[in-house]
């Protein structure tokens, strides 16, 4: 949600403590999460642009629920398709936060896939479930790994230790503390492996390795990797 403040002085920002977006003027936003807080850039939707992507999530919706199907899961992956539909509306140009909206993913896939653990109350030891924006992030390390894997510059235990000695940040991302971050990686990669988890991110990530020259496999799967590192390293997880 976006909240108009007009110009933020200094002691206001520093006031500010409920997440959310706090808009400053010319696109420039206070965003305050619970990792902190920091300004960053969010162009102003057009309206234009907004009732165009509505009708096409007005279509969508439609054909996910008017359309006849004789699947005995027929139900479950209309919702799945609708829940989809308004995710990608609203990570569109409607202006919403990107969080927000990744909750529909989150939901569309666990209907998709019959498991809806984030509905479960809290194991004995306090841990609850790992949420999609955590996989999400162990996603792009997985991609970070098979392109370096493709590369054929190093194996599977020399490449997860590799990253694990170049990106410590990424033991944020660990289920088990006990756990390496080495053998953490690899079983993120035979979790998606198996197929796994979200079906959006095993699509995304196969997208990385279509049509890329293997000699320069090495250098993208870096690219991918310290940007993640960037990200995980200022995330509220």
């Amino acid at each position: 949600m976006i909240r108009m403040l007009g110009r933020l002085s200094a002691v206001g920002v520093q006031s500010v403590r409920e997440r959310g977006y706090y808009g400053d003027g010319g696109g420039l936003y206070l965003r305050v999460a619970p990792g902190g807080a920091g300004w960053i850039m969010k162009p102003k939707p057009d309206p234009a642009a907004v009732m165009a992507d509505l009708r096409v999530l007005d279509r969508k919706l439609s054909n996910a629920f008017k359309t006849e199907s004789n699947d005995p899961d027929a139900m479950q992956l209309r919702f799945s398709v609708a829940l989809t539909a308004v995710a990608n509306f609203l990570t569109g140009g409607a202006g919403i936060d990107e969080e927000i909206a990744h909750k529909f993913i989150e939901l569309a896939s666990g209907m998709k896939e019959g498991s809806l653990p984030f509905l479960h109350p809290p194991k004995a030891n306090g841990r609850t479930y790992d949420s999609q924006a955590l996989w999400a992030h162990r996603a792009c390390v997985v991609i970070g790994l098979e392109c370096i894997l493709r590369s054929r510059k190093k194996k599977l235990q020399e490449a997860a230790r590799y990253i694990a000695k170049e990106y410590p940040d990424f033991n944020r991302l660990k289920g088990n503390p006990s756990h390496s971050l080495a053998t953490s990686i690899i079983s993120w990669r035979r979790y998606f492996g198996e197929g796994r988890g979200y079906e959006y991110f095993r699509a995304k990530m196969a997208e990385h390795y279509q049509s890329r020259d293997p000699t320069k496999m090495f250098e993208y799967g870096e690219s991918v990797l310290k940007q993640t590192a960037k990200v995980v390293a200022q995330a509220a997880l």
